[in-house]
């Protein structure tokens, strides 16, 4: 049986309490959320640490407020919340898909942004970690995914909320002991899959912040994984359209794409996104839309399914997040 190792839990009651446990754990502790991912990896015995700050009694976190989400929100609460997905429907799917519906009482928002990467070296017991070999991430000298690199990890991440955020525009309101700042969450992530993200180790992610526009963009978020309940995604594509004029014309004005679980980072196809402003929404521009994003992603082998197949079919989600939109303006 695996159990938690020790450390020191803290309760605190604000953000202000919860910063100052952080400021006297000098960076060696992890903030709690949920604990669906976080727990998990302790009884692993991967990258554990002396303090746990609890933020769950934190009721600044625990709300929404018009376009901002608190980072302590559980999934299924936003999932219930009425407002929230009549403003922004693309996440109504996404959500209901996330995991499962056990952890989506539990787990948070900013949990779920949050989410250490993954592959199928490094989430393993501790035995059977050393069994295979120890890896970059985790008590090894290289990484196991790319033979040899010793600098990078290229652990998968696969949060399912995060593509959508940064689809909508939204940014990530950060607090830590020196002040707060706001991050845009395409400048967010790290193609690292041990440095992750800018937040440093005593951050916390407050809340995610939608810009003023965010509800003029029409989103979907399609997924593949083996099952279709537990599982993380082996692939997904979040897609986000601002129409050019009435929607039921189905002129593009501005594309956004995000490629997720294909690397180690939500990976913002801005580049593969901007020619295709101001084409018609048809079948012809979605085959050459999903077709861009097969050819710009590159996955590596962190996960179950081949990565041939997988970059296959970040262009397929793509086209089916794309004809979901289409049909939502028919």
């Amino acid at each position: 049986m695996l159990i938690l190792p020790e450390f020191k839990l803290e309760r605190p009651k604000s953000l202000a309490e919860a910063l100052d446990a952080a400021r006297r754990a000098d960076g060696k502790c992890d903030f709690l959320g949920g604990g669906t991912d976080l727990l998990c990896n302790y009884k692993w015995g991967i990258n554990t640490r002396p303090v746990v700050i609890s933020l769950r009694g934190i009721a600044e976190m625990n709300r929404r407020d018009g376009r901002r989400v608190g980072g302590g929100v559980t999934l299924a609460s936003l999932e219930r919340d009425a407002d929230f997905l009549d403003a922004f429907p693309g996440f109504r799917g996404a959500l209901a898909r996330l995991a499962s519906p056990l952890i989506r009482e539990t787990g948070t928002v900013a949990g779920n942004i949050l989410l250490d990467t993954r592959c199928i070296w490094l989430n393993q017991t501790e035995f059977a970690r050393k069994a295979l070999g120890n890896c970059l991430k985790a008590d090894g000298p290289e990484c196991r995914v790319v033979k040899g690199s010793t600098d990078r990890c290229y652990a998968n991440y696969s949060g399912d909320t995060a593509p959508l955020f940064m689809v909508h525009g939204a940014s990530a309101r950060l607090a830590s002991p020196r002040g707060e700042r706001s991050v845009p969450l395409t400048s967010f992530f790290r193609i690292d899959g041990i440095t992750r993200f800018v937040k440093e180790r005593d951050e916390v992610l407050v809340s995610l912040d939608m810009p003023p526009d965010a509800a003029e963009i029409r989103s979907s978020y399609q997924k593949l994984r083996v099952r279709e309940a537990w599982d993380f995604a082996e692939v997904a594509t979040a897609v986000g359209v601002r129409f050019d004029g009435p929607a039921s014309k189905k002129r593009i004005g501005e594309l956004r794409i995000v490629a997720n679980a294909v690397a180690s980072i939500p990976l913002w196809l801005e580049d593969v996104a901007k020619p295709f402003a101001g084409r018609t929404l048809d079948e012809a521009t979605i085959d050459a839309i999903g077709d861009s994003v097969t050819a710009a992603v590159q996955p590596v082998r962190a996960t179950w399914l081949p990565p041939s197949y997988r970059k296959q079919m970040a262009g397929v989600m793509a086209k089916r997040a794309l004809r979901e939109i289409a049909a939502g303006v028919a």
